[in-house]
Protein backbone atom coordinates (compact mmCIF):
# COMPACT_ATOMS: atom_id res chain seq x y z
CA UNK A 1 0.00 0.00 0.00
CA UNK A 2 1.14 3.07 -0.78
CA UNK A 3 2.09 5.66 1.92
CA UNK A 4 0.45 8.79 -0.46
CA UNK A 5 -2.85 6.67 0.09
CA UNK A 6 -2.78 6.27 3.94
CA UNK A 7 -4.15 9.85 4.90
CA UNK A 8 -7.73 8.77 5.18
CA UNK A 9 -6.60 5.51 7.05
CA UNK A 10 -4.25 7.39 9.10
CA UNK A 11 -7.11 9.99 10.50
CA UNK A 12 -9.77 6.99 11.13
CA UNK A 13 -7.13 4.92 12.83
CA UNK A 14 -5.91 7.87 15.23
CA UNK A 15 -9.33 8.54 15.89
CA UNK A 16 -10.32 4.84 16.50
CA UNK A 17 -7.12 4.31 18.68
CA UNK A 18 -7.96 7.96 20.25
CA UNK A 19 -11.02 6.07 22.18
CA UNK A 20 -9.68 3.35 23.66
CA UNK A 21 -10.11 3.36 27.69
CA UNK A 22 -7.00 2.16 28.55
CA UNK A 23 -3.65 2.23 27.22
CA UNK A 24 -0.18 1.16 28.28
CA UNK A 25 2.66 3.10 26.74
CA UNK A 26 6.15 1.45 26.08
CA UNK A 27 9.35 2.96 26.78
CA UNK A 28 11.96 1.00 25.17
CA UNK A 29 15.57 2.80 26.95
CA UNK A 30 18.77 1.72 27.14
CA UNK A 31 19.19 0.71 30.71
CA UNK A 32 15.79 -0.88 31.23
CA UNK A 33 12.31 -1.34 29.48
CA UNK A 34 9.38 0.41 31.17
CA UNK A 35 5.86 0.14 30.52
CA UNK A 36 3.05 1.89 32.18
CA UNK A 37 -1.03 1.30 32.19
CA UNK A 38 -3.09 4.25 31.84
CA UNK A 39 -7.51 4.05 31.95
CA UNK A 40 -8.99 7.28 30.86
CA UNK A 41 -12.83 7.40 32.07
CA UNK A 42 -15.85 9.30 30.61
CA UNK A 43 -15.29 12.03 33.22
CA UNK A 44 -11.45 12.51 31.81
CA UNK A 45 -10.31 11.06 35.45
CA UNK A 46 -6.62 9.29 34.89
CA UNK A 47 -5.73 6.48 37.19
CA UNK A 48 -2.61 4.76 36.60
CA UNK A 49 -3.07 0.74 37.02
CA UNK A 50 0.11 -1.04 36.26
CA UNK A 51 3.51 0.22 35.99
CA UNK A 52 6.55 -1.78 35.34
CA UNK A 53 10.45 -2.25 34.35
CA UNK A 54 12.66 -4.20 33.49
CA UNK A 55 16.44 -3.89 33.55
CA UNK A 56 19.01 -3.95 30.24
CA UNK A 57 22.64 -4.86 30.52
CA UNK A 58 24.86 -2.40 28.80
CA UNK A 59 24.72 -2.62 24.96
CA UNK A 60 21.48 -4.16 24.18
CA UNK A 61 20.10 -0.78 23.12
CA UNK A 62 22.32 2.12 22.01
CA UNK A 63 20.99 5.66 21.18
CA UNK A 64 17.39 4.50 20.40
CA UNK A 65 18.32 1.81 18.64
CA UNK A 66 17.88 -2.13 19.31
CA UNK A 67 20.99 -4.06 18.61
CA UNK A 68 20.25 -7.28 20.14
CA UNK A 69 16.41 -8.30 19.24
CA UNK A 70 15.85 -10.99 21.24
CA UNK A 71 17.91 -10.42 24.35
CA UNK A 72 15.91 -7.06 24.72
CA UNK A 73 12.41 -9.72 23.36
CA UNK A 74 12.69 -11.54 26.62
CA UNK A 75 13.25 -8.24 28.49
CA UNK A 76 9.94 -7.05 27.86
CA UNK A 77 8.06 -11.27 28.40
CA UNK A 78 9.45 -10.61 32.15
CA UNK A 79 8.30 -7.24 31.83
CA UNK A 80 4.24 -8.24 30.90
CA UNK A 81 4.91 -11.22 32.75
CA UNK A 82 5.86 -9.20 36.06
CA UNK A 83 3.68 -6.66 35.45
CA UNK A 84 0.59 -8.25 33.89
CA UNK A 85 -0.45 -5.60 31.84
CA UNK A 86 -4.35 -5.90 30.52
CA UNK A 87 -3.54 -5.55 26.70
CA UNK A 88 -0.53 -6.39 24.23
CA UNK A 89 -1.09 -3.58 22.11
CA UNK A 90 1.23 -0.48 22.87
CA UNK A 91 1.87 2.70 22.26
CA UNK A 92 5.70 2.36 21.81
CA UNK A 93 8.37 5.59 22.21
CA UNK A 94 10.99 5.88 19.63
CA UNK A 95 13.74 8.01 19.55
CA UNK A 96 17.73 8.75 18.53
CA UNK A 97 19.23 9.93 15.72
CA UNK A 98 17.09 8.31 13.08
CA UNK A 99 14.09 10.00 14.30
CA UNK A 100 13.23 13.55 13.11
CA UNK A 101 11.00 15.79 14.74
CA UNK A 102 10.63 19.74 12.86
CA UNK A 103 8.41 22.30 12.59
CA UNK A 104 8.89 23.80 9.22
CA UNK A 105 6.62 26.82 7.03
CA UNK A 106 5.58 25.10 3.91
CA UNK A 107 3.46 25.45 1.61
CA UNK A 108 -0.39 26.57 2.23
CA UNK A 109 -1.57 23.60 1.25
CA UNK A 110 -4.58 21.06 2.28
CA UNK A 111 -4.14 18.38 4.47
CA UNK A 112 -4.94 16.07 1.77
CA UNK A 113 -2.55 17.73 -0.44
CA UNK A 114 0.42 17.79 2.29
CA UNK A 115 1.08 14.41 2.50
CA UNK A 116 2.02 13.40 -1.21
CA UNK A 117 4.10 17.28 -1.12
CA UNK A 118 5.90 15.97 2.09
CA UNK A 119 7.29 12.62 -0.02
CA UNK A 120 9.36 15.47 -2.11
CA UNK A 121 9.03 19.01 -0.15
CA UNK A 122 10.59 17.55 3.62
CA UNK A 123 13.76 15.94 2.06
CA UNK A 124 15.22 19.49 2.67
CA UNK A 125 13.32 19.05 6.15
CA UNK A 126 15.44 15.53 7.42
CA UNK A 127 18.89 14.02 6.15
CA UNK A 128 17.36 10.57 5.15
CA UNK A 129 15.72 9.75 1.98
CA UNK A 130 11.62 10.20 2.62
CA UNK A 131 11.54 6.81 0.89
CA UNK A 132 12.98 5.10 3.61
CA UNK A 133 10.88 7.40 6.19
CA UNK A 134 7.84 6.85 7.40
CA UNK A 135 6.21 10.13 8.73
CA UNK A 136 3.47 12.03 9.91
CA UNK A 137 2.37 15.56 10.37
CA UNK A 138 0.31 17.94 11.92
CA UNK A 139 -1.05 21.63 11.46
CA UNK A 140 0.24 24.09 13.78
CA UNK A 141 -2.82 26.59 13.45
CA UNK A 142 -4.17 28.30 10.25
CA UNK A 143 -2.10 29.95 6.79
CA UNK A 144 0.18 33.38 7.96
CA UNK A 145 0.83 36.18 5.39
CA UNK A 146 4.15 37.64 6.22
CA UNK A 147 5.10 41.30 5.22
CA UNK A 148 6.28 40.34 1.69
CA UNK A 149 2.83 38.88 1.35
CA UNK A 150 4.27 34.86 0.84
CA UNK A 151 1.67 32.71 2.86
CA UNK A 152 2.58 29.89 4.39
CA UNK A 153 1.78 26.87 6.88
CA UNK A 154 3.39 25.95 9.77
CA UNK A 155 3.37 22.30 10.67
CA UNK A 156 5.22 19.55 13.06
CA UNK A 157 6.75 16.63 11.60
CA UNK A 158 7.95 13.48 12.53
CA UNK A 159 9.95 10.96 10.73
CA UNK A 160 11.61 7.65 11.37
CA UNK A 161 13.88 5.49 9.24
CA UNK A 162 11.91 2.36 8.14
CA UNK A 163 14.70 0.21 9.36
CA UNK A 164 14.81 1.20 12.70
CA UNK A 165 10.76 0.81 12.78
CA UNK A 166 11.54 -2.77 11.55
CA UNK A 167 13.46 -4.31 14.22
CA UNK A 168 11.43 -2.35 16.94
CA UNK A 169 8.40 -4.19 14.73
CA UNK A 170 10.31 -7.56 14.92
CA UNK A 171 11.47 -7.10 18.57
CA UNK A 172 7.74 -6.88 19.81
CA UNK A 173 6.60 -9.49 17.80
CA UNK A 174 8.91 -11.87 19.13
CA UNK A 175 8.06 -10.63 22.52
CA UNK A 176 4.12 -11.36 21.88
CA UNK A 177 3.54 -7.69 21.60
CA UNK A 178 2.16 -5.61 18.89
CA UNK A 179 2.61 -1.61 18.41
CA UNK A 180 -0.81 0.23 17.60
CA UNK A 181 1.15 3.80 17.99
CA UNK A 182 4.91 4.52 17.46
CA UNK A 183 5.16 8.24 18.69
CA UNK A 184 8.33 10.43 18.87
CA UNK A 185 9.44 10.04 22.50
CA UNK A 186 10.31 13.67 23.04
CA UNK A 187 6.74 14.63 22.38
CA UNK A 188 5.49 11.84 24.90
CA UNK A 189 8.18 13.77 27.40
CA UNK A 190 5.91 16.84 26.61
CA UNK A 191 2.52 15.02 27.11
CA UNK A 192 3.87 13.88 30.51
CA UNK A 193 4.46 17.48 31.67
CA UNK A 194 1.19 19.55 32.13
CA UNK A 195 1.13 22.49 30.15
CA UNK A 196 0.81 26.08 31.63
CA UNK A 197 -0.56 27.80 28.61
CA UNK A 198 -0.86 31.12 28.37
CA UNK A 199 -0.46 31.48 31.96
CA UNK A 200 3.38 31.09 31.66
CA UNK A 201 4.71 33.36 29.02
CA UNK A 202 7.75 32.39 27.43
CA UNK A 203 9.64 29.37 26.50
CA UNK A 204 9.28 26.04 28.51
CA UNK A 205 12.47 23.91 28.62
CA UNK A 206 12.23 20.04 29.16
CA UNK A 207 15.25 17.95 29.91
CA UNK A 208 15.06 14.70 30.45
CA UNK A 209 18.92 12.76 30.69
CA UNK A 210 19.23 9.40 30.16
CA UNK A 211 21.77 6.38 30.65
CA UNK A 212 23.03 6.79 26.93
CA UNK A 213 20.31 9.84 25.42
CA UNK A 214 19.53 13.36 26.71
CA UNK A 215 16.48 15.14 25.26
CA UNK A 216 15.86 18.62 25.14
CA UNK A 217 12.67 19.89 24.19
CA UNK A 218 10.65 23.28 24.05
CA UNK A 219 7.47 24.58 24.07
CA UNK A 220 5.76 27.54 24.37
CA UNK A 221 2.41 27.86 25.00
CA UNK A 222 2.01 23.81 25.09
CA UNK A 223 3.25 24.23 21.23
CA UNK A 224 6.41 22.45 20.42
CA UNK A 225 8.48 24.23 19.43
CA UNK A 226 12.74 22.64 19.60
CA UNK A 227 13.62 19.33 20.15
CA UNK A 228 16.93 18.25 19.86
CA UNK A 229 18.27 14.14 21.00
CA UNK A 230 21.83 14.20 22.35
CA UNK A 231 23.79 11.01 22.41
CA UNK A 232 24.93 11.60 25.80
CA UNK A 233 23.76 10.37 29.01
CA UNK A 234 24.73 8.96 32.71
CA UNK A 235 26.16 5.94 31.81
CA UNK A 236 29.36 7.15 31.12
CA UNK A 237 29.17 8.70 34.50
CA UNK A 238 28.41 5.65 36.41
CA UNK A 239 31.59 3.53 34.67
CA UNK A 240 33.92 6.71 35.36
CA UNK A 241 32.85 6.25 38.82
CA UNK A 242 33.48 2.26 38.34
CA UNK A 243 36.57 2.94 36.97
CA UNK A 244 38.00 5.10 39.32
CA UNK A 245 37.05 3.34 42.65
CA UNK A 246 37.22 -0.39 41.65
CA UNK A 247 33.38 -1.05 42.13
CA UNK A 248 31.03 -2.47 40.50
CA UNK A 249 28.44 -0.83 37.88
CA UNK A 250 25.34 -0.62 40.15
CA UNK A 251 27.37 0.30 43.58
CA UNK A 252 28.54 3.42 41.68
CA UNK A 253 25.25 4.01 40.24
CA UNK A 254 24.00 4.04 43.77
CA UNK A 255 26.61 6.56 45.09
CA UNK A 256 26.59 8.54 41.75
CA UNK A 257 22.76 9.63 42.98
CA UNK A 258 24.40 11.36 46.37
CA UNK A 259 26.48 10.20 49.40
CA UNK A 260 27.05 11.43 52.78
CA UNK A 261 30.43 13.10 54.14
CA UNK A 262 33.69 12.63 53.00
CA UNK A 263 32.83 9.65 50.36
CA UNK A 264 30.43 12.02 48.80
CA UNK A 265 32.38 14.62 48.22
CA UNK A 266 34.99 12.32 46.56
CA UNK A 267 32.40 10.95 44.28
CA UNK A 268 31.69 14.70 43.51
CA UNK A 269 35.23 15.50 43.10
CA UNK A 270 35.29 12.49 40.37
CA UNK A 271 32.19 13.32 38.60
CA UNK A 272 32.91 17.14 38.53
CA UNK A 273 34.57 17.21 35.18
CA UNK A 274 31.94 14.94 33.46
CA UNK A 275 29.12 16.68 35.16
CA UNK A 276 30.48 19.70 33.36
CA UNK A 277 30.83 18.68 30.37
CA UNK A 278 27.53 16.92 29.70
CA UNK A 279 25.80 20.42 31.45
CA UNK A 280 27.61 22.49 28.61
CA UNK A 281 25.91 20.67 26.21
CA UNK A 282 22.31 21.05 27.42
CA UNK A 283 22.94 24.07 27.79
CA UNK A 284 24.70 24.64 24.44
CA UNK A 285 21.60 23.19 22.79
CA UNK A 286 19.38 25.58 24.63
CA UNK A 287 21.79 28.41 23.82
CA UNK A 288 21.43 27.42 20.22
CA UNK A 289 17.28 27.01 20.47
CA UNK A 290 17.15 30.56 22.31
CA UNK A 291 19.31 32.58 19.46
CA UNK A 292 17.58 30.79 16.46
CA UNK A 293 14.53 32.32 18.14
CA UNK A 294 15.73 35.24 18.35
CA UNK A 295 16.42 35.86 22.08
CA UNK A 296 13.22 33.83 23.52
CA UNK A 297 12.85 34.09 27.00
CA UNK A 298 13.15 30.84 28.98
CA UNK A 299 10.47 30.58 31.82
CA UNK A 300 10.89 27.43 33.64
CA UNK A 301 13.31 24.28 33.22
CA UNK A 302 11.49 20.96 33.89
CA UNK A 303 14.14 18.02 34.73
CA UNK A 304 13.83 14.09 34.56
CA UNK A 305 15.26 11.17 33.95
CA UNK A 306 17.59 8.61 36.08
CA UNK A 307 21.06 10.52 35.69
CA UNK A 308 19.29 14.01 36.51
CA UNK A 309 19.59 12.49 39.94
CA UNK A 310 22.82 12.82 40.12
CA UNK A 311 24.49 14.81 42.61
CA UNK A 312 25.05 18.36 41.26
CA UNK A 313 23.49 17.49 37.85
CA UNK A 314 20.39 19.87 38.01
CA UNK A 315 22.67 22.80 39.52
CA UNK A 316 24.96 22.39 36.65
CA UNK A 317 22.21 22.24 33.88
CA UNK A 318 20.36 25.90 35.09
CA UNK A 319 23.54 27.54 35.67
CA UNK A 320 23.14 31.50 35.69
CA UNK A 321 19.68 30.73 33.62
CA UNK A 322 17.17 33.09 35.09
CA UNK A 323 14.47 30.68 35.45
CA UNK A 324 12.93 28.45 38.16
CA UNK A 325 14.05 24.70 38.07
CA UNK A 326 11.07 21.86 39.16
CA UNK A 327 11.59 18.38 38.83
CA UNK A 328 9.06 16.27 36.82
CA UNK A 329 6.26 14.67 38.12
CA UNK A 330 4.70 12.66 35.48
CA UNK A 331 2.03 11.18 37.95
CA UNK A 332 0.44 14.34 38.68
CA UNK A 333 -3.22 14.81 38.51
CA UNK A 334 -3.08 11.18 38.67
CA UNK A 335 -4.99 8.57 40.59
CA UNK A 336 -2.01 6.26 41.37
CA UNK A 337 -3.62 4.02 44.44
CA UNK A 338 -5.07 1.04 41.52
CA UNK A 339 -1.68 0.81 41.00
CA UNK A 340 -1.05 -0.95 44.33
CA UNK A 341 2.86 0.88 44.48
CA UNK A 342 4.25 2.38 47.51
CA UNK A 343 5.82 5.73 47.74
CA UNK A 344 9.12 4.85 47.15
CA UNK A 345 7.90 2.82 43.69
CA UNK A 346 6.11 5.36 43.13
CA UNK A 347 8.90 8.33 43.42
CA UNK A 348 11.28 5.83 40.91
CA UNK A 349 8.70 6.06 38.36
CA UNK A 350 8.24 9.99 38.54
CA UNK A 351 12.05 9.67 38.39
CA UNK A 352 12.33 7.52 35.33
CA UNK A 353 8.89 6.89 34.30
CA UNK A 354 7.94 10.17 32.30
CA UNK A 355 7.86 8.97 29.20
CA UNK A 356 6.32 5.39 29.55
CA UNK A 357 3.73 7.71 31.60
CA UNK A 358 3.60 10.50 28.27
CA UNK A 359 3.31 7.80 26.06
CA UNK A 360 -0.30 6.15 27.49
CA UNK A 361 -1.51 9.58 27.63
CA UNK A 362 -1.19 9.94 23.70
CA UNK A 363 -4.94 8.79 23.69
CA UNK A 364 -5.95 12.01 25.67
CA UNK A 365 -3.74 14.32 23.57
CA UNK A 366 -5.50 16.95 21.45
CA UNK A 367 -5.30 15.99 17.93
CA UNK A 368 -2.03 18.74 17.72
CA UNK A 369 0.40 16.32 18.22
CA UNK A 370 -1.53 13.02 18.43
CA UNK A 371 1.23 11.83 15.73
CA UNK A 372 2.23 8.39 14.77
CA UNK A 373 5.05 6.87 12.63
CA UNK A 374 3.83 3.46 12.61
CA UNK A 375 4.53 2.07 9.12
CA UNK A 376 1.23 1.98 6.70
CA UNK A 377 2.32 -1.57 5.92
CA UNK A 378 1.78 -2.63 9.93
CA UNK A 379 -1.24 -0.20 10.62
CA UNK A 380 -2.90 -1.69 7.97
CA UNK A 381 -2.49 -4.90 9.02
CA UNK A 382 -3.37 -3.95 12.89
CA UNK A 383 -6.39 -2.42 11.61
CA UNK A 384 -7.41 -5.45 9.38
CA UNK A 385 -7.10 -8.02 12.78
CA UNK A 386 -8.88 -5.76 14.61
CA UNK A 387 -12.10 -5.92 12.17
CA UNK A 388 -11.81 -9.20 12.14
CA UNK A 389 -11.74 -9.62 16.24
CA UNK A 390 -14.50 -7.54 15.81
CA UNK A 391 -16.57 -9.46 13.46
CA UNK A 392 -16.60 -12.21 15.50
CA UNK A 393 -16.82 -15.94 13.61
CA UNK A 394 -18.90 -17.50 10.51
CA UNK A 395 -20.47 -15.14 8.31
CA UNK A 396 -19.06 -12.40 10.65
CA UNK A 397 -15.74 -13.24 9.75
CA UNK A 398 -16.19 -13.57 6.39
CA UNK A 399 -18.05 -10.19 5.83
CA UNK A 400 -15.04 -8.48 7.89
CA UNK A 401 -12.61 -10.07 5.40
CA UNK A 402 -15.14 -8.83 2.19
CA UNK A 403 -15.21 -5.25 4.09
CA UNK A 404 -11.15 -5.64 3.96
CA UNK A 405 -10.99 -6.78 0.38
CA UNK A 406 -13.75 -3.72 -0.94
CA UNK A 407 -11.70 -1.28 1.47
CA UNK A 408 -8.53 -2.43 -0.87
CA UNK A 409 -10.62 -1.60 -4.55
CA UNK A 410 -11.48 1.99 -2.61
CA UNK A 411 -7.67 2.62 -1.86
CA UNK A 412 -6.58 1.24 -5.57
CA UNK A 413 -8.81 4.39 -6.43
CA UNK A 414 -7.57 6.63 -4.49
CA UNK A 415 -3.92 5.50 -5.44
CA UNK A 416 -4.18 6.99 -8.20
CA UNK A 417 -5.90 10.26 -7.03
CA UNK A 418 -3.04 10.22 -4.85
CA UNK A 419 -0.71 10.13 -7.68
CA UNK A 420 -1.98 13.00 -9.56
CA UNK A 421 -1.87 15.44 -6.25
CA UNK A 422 1.79 14.27 -5.52
CA UNK A 423 2.54 14.60 -9.69
CA UNK A 424 1.29 18.43 -9.10
CA UNK A 425 2.60 18.91 -5.59
CA UNK A 426 6.33 18.08 -6.85
CA UNK A 427 5.45 20.38 -10.09
CA UNK A 428 4.82 23.19 -7.46
CA UNK A 429 8.13 22.42 -5.41
CA UNK A 430 10.10 22.30 -8.79
CA UNK A 431 9.06 25.65 -9.85
CA UNK A 432 9.44 27.11 -5.85
CA UNK A 433 13.11 25.83 -6.07
CA UNK A 434 14.19 26.60 -9.20
CA UNK A 435 12.87 30.31 -8.21
CA UNK A 436 14.74 30.58 -4.90
CA UNK A 437 17.71 28.56 -5.67
CA UNK A 438 20.46 31.24 -6.57
CA UNK A 439 18.83 33.02 -3.46
CA UNK A 440 19.48 30.32 -0.92
CA UNK A 441 22.82 29.37 -2.70
CA UNK A 442 24.43 32.97 -1.80
CA UNK A 443 22.83 32.95 1.51
CA UNK A 444 24.45 29.39 2.55
CA UNK A 445 27.75 30.68 1.04
CA UNK A 446 27.62 33.65 3.24
CA UNK A 447 26.71 31.60 6.62
CA UNK A 448 29.26 28.80 6.13
CA UNK A 449 32.07 31.89 5.65
CA UNK A 450 30.57 33.65 8.46
CA UNK A 451 30.54 30.09 10.61
CA UNK A 452 33.97 29.54 9.51
CA UNK A 453 35.00 33.13 10.93
CA UNK A 454 33.57 32.49 13.67
CA UNK A 455 34.74 29.11 14.25
CA UNK A 456 38.09 30.24 13.69
CA UNK A 457 38.34 33.21 15.91
CA UNK A 458 37.07 31.03 19.14
CA UNK A 459 39.18 28.58 18.93
CA UNK A 460 41.09 27.75 21.89
CA UNK A 461 38.61 30.01 23.60
CA UNK A 462 38.84 30.01 27.52
CA UNK A 463 35.86 30.20 29.53
CA UNK A 464 37.41 32.69 31.67
CA UNK A 465 33.96 33.57 33.59
CA UNK A 466 33.94 30.51 34.79
CA UNK A 467 37.20 29.61 35.14
CA UNK A 468 37.21 32.87 38.12
CA UNK A 469 34.44 31.97 39.48
CA UNK A 470 35.86 28.42 40.33
CA UNK A 471 39.10 30.05 41.45
CA UNK A 472 37.19 31.94 44.06
CA UNK A 473 34.66 29.08 45.43
CA UNK A 474 37.49 27.29 46.24
CA UNK A 475 40.46 29.79 47.46
CA UNK A 476 41.10 29.54 51.23
CA UNK A 477 39.04 32.56 52.83
CA UNK A 478 42.23 34.22 54.78
CA UNK A 479 43.89 34.64 51.44
CA UNK A 480 43.11 37.30 48.54
CA UNK A 481 44.35 37.54 44.55
CA UNK A 482 46.59 40.99 44.12
CA UNK A 483 47.42 40.49 40.55
CA UNK A 484 46.63 37.56 38.11
CA UNK A 485 47.84 36.60 34.03
CA UNK A 486 47.72 33.97 32.00
CA UNK A 487 48.37 32.75 28.68
CA UNK A 488 47.75 30.46 26.30
CA UNK A 489 50.34 28.80 25.00
CA UNK A 490 49.08 26.11 22.47
CA UNK A 491 46.11 25.87 20.39
CA UNK A 492 43.80 22.96 19.29
CA UNK A 493 45.54 20.65 17.18
CA UNK A 494 49.05 21.63 18.91
CA UNK A 495 50.50 18.60 20.60
CA UNK A 496 50.40 18.63 24.08
CA UNK A 497 53.05 18.95 26.64
CA UNK A 498 51.71 17.37 29.64
CA UNK A 499 52.50 14.37 31.61
CA UNK A 500 50.84 11.38 30.41
CA UNK A 501 47.46 10.46 32.04
CA UNK A 502 46.75 14.05 32.75
CA UNK A 503 44.83 16.98 31.45
CA UNK A 504 46.99 18.78 28.07
CA UNK A 505 48.48 21.70 29.80
CA UNK A 506 47.13 24.48 26.87
CA UNK A 507 48.27 27.48 28.63
CA UNK A 508 50.36 28.72 32.40
CA UNK A 509 48.52 31.21 35.17
CA UNK A 510 50.06 33.20 37.31
CA UNK A 511 48.95 34.23 41.03
CA UNK A 512 50.03 36.73 43.42
CA UNK A 513 48.73 36.15 46.36
CA UNK A 514 48.63 37.96 50.17
CA UNK A 515 46.92 37.59 53.39
CA UNK A 516 46.76 35.88 56.66
CA UNK A 517 47.63 32.55 58.32
CA UNK A 518 51.48 32.50 57.38
CA UNK A 519 52.70 29.00 55.53
CA UNK A 520 49.74 27.07 56.52
CA UNK A 521 47.38 29.70 54.31
CA UNK A 522 50.05 28.97 51.48
CA UNK A 523 49.56 24.78 52.69
CA UNK A 524 45.75 25.54 51.85
CA UNK A 525 46.08 27.58 48.53
CA UNK A 526 47.72 24.43 47.20
CA UNK A 527 45.20 21.85 48.57
CA UNK A 528 42.32 24.08 47.59
CA UNK A 529 43.35 24.47 44.60
CA UNK A 530 44.36 20.90 43.50
CA UNK A 531 40.44 19.87 43.36
CA UNK A 532 39.99 22.89 40.58
CA UNK A 533 40.11 20.67 37.45
CA UNK A 534 40.91 23.79 35.57
CA UNK A 535 44.61 24.04 36.87
CA UNK A 536 47.27 21.19 37.26
CA UNK A 537 51.14 21.46 38.40
CA UNK A 538 50.27 24.04 40.93
CA UNK A 539 53.82 25.54 42.28
CA UNK A 540 54.62 28.48 44.63
CA UNK A 541 57.66 30.70 45.20
CA UNK A 542 59.20 33.49 46.72
CA UNK A 543 57.31 33.08 49.79
CA UNK A 544 57.13 35.80 52.27
CA UNK A 545 56.47 35.40 56.26
CA UNK A 546 56.92 38.07 58.38
CA UNK A 547 55.44 36.02 61.26
CA UNK A 548 54.28 32.71 62.42
CA UNK A 549 50.59 32.63 61.38
CA UNK A 550 50.77 36.11 60.18
CA UNK A 551 50.57 38.27 56.70
CA UNK A 552 51.98 36.22 54.09
CA UNK A 553 52.85 36.45 50.00
CA UNK A 554 53.83 34.54 47.36
CA UNK A 555 53.69 34.00 43.88
CA UNK A 556 51.81 30.73 42.09
CA UNK A 557 51.73 29.23 39.01
CA UNK A 558 50.09 26.48 37.17
CA UNK A 559 48.77 24.63 33.66
CA UNK A 560 45.59 25.62 32.74
CA UNK A 561 43.90 22.06 31.46
CA UNK A 562 41.83 21.35 28.29
CA UNK A 563 38.51 21.74 30.88
CA UNK A 564 39.01 25.24 31.47
CA UNK A 565 38.31 25.59 27.54
CA UNK A 566 34.78 27.12 26.65
CA UNK A 567 32.52 25.50 24.05
CA UNK A 568 31.43 28.73 21.82
CA UNK A 569 33.29 27.62 18.71
CA UNK A 570 31.32 23.98 18.51
CA UNK A 571 28.04 26.24 19.53
CA UNK A 572 28.88 28.04 16.08
CA UNK A 573 29.21 24.93 14.27
CA UNK A 574 26.06 23.46 14.97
Amino acid sequence: MAADTATDEHRSRNRELAVDPVTVGLDIGSSAVRAAELHVGKDGRRTLRRYGQVGLPPGQVVDGEVHNPPAVAAALRRLWEQGGFSTTEVVLGVSGPRVFVRQADVEPLTAEELRPWLKFGAQELVPIPMEDASFDFSLLGPPETDGDGRTTQRILLVAAHRELLRTYVETLKEAGLRAKVMDAAPLALMRAVPSAGSDLPGAEVIISIGAELTTVAVREEGVPRFIRSLTIGGAKLTEKLAGRMHLELAVAERLKRGGAGAAGAHVQKILGPEVRELAEEVRATIDFFVSQAGGAEVSRLVVTGGAAQTEGMTLAVAGNLPAPVVALDPLAGIDTRPSGLDEAELARVAAAGSTAVGLALWPTEAPLIRLSVLPDEVAAALRSRRMVTRAGTGLAVLAGLLAVASAGQLLAVRSEEGKVHAEKARAAVLATQVKQLQAVTAAHGQMLAREKLASDVLAGDVDWVRVLGQLASVMPPDLSLTSFSASRTNVVGEQSTSTPGTNPGIGTATFNVSGTGGLPAAAAWLQQLDGDPDFENLTISGITVKDNGGPVQFSSTANLTTTSESNRAKQVQQ
